[in-house]
């Protein structure tokens, strides 16, 4: 394989992969700058474009959104229950074991 075409397809990976992070970390700024491409594209005359860059719209949380609103979420796991230490007894030298 030609080294330009590994070099492309690796640097598409990492753009998406930052991309996906950016989102998780920081979903304001990415929003903003989806909705701002997309406006770029409508004005061009791409409304198809426009239309796919469009961020989702959120519906407040769901779960693993990490809104912290209520207690059924991945995000927000119940306090591990403590749990009592049991101590074993060493076998005694004189089983009879070798």
């Amino acid at each position: 394989m030609s080294e330009l075409v590994q070099t492309a397809i690796i640097a598409a990976l990492l753009g998406w992969s930052v991309f996906f992070m950016l989102r998780r970390i920081l979903p304001n700024v990415v929003h903003r700058q989806q909705q701002r491409l997309a406006q770029m594209a409508q004005m061009h005359g791409y409304p198809k474009l426009s239309k796919w860059l469009a961020p989702a719209l959120n519906s407040g949380g769901g779960c693993g959104s990490g809104c912290s609103n209520c207690s059924s979420c991945a995000s927000n796991p119940a306090a591990p229950q403590e749990q009592a230490v049991q101590w074993k007894t060493t076998p005694s030298k004189s089983s009879g074991c070798h």
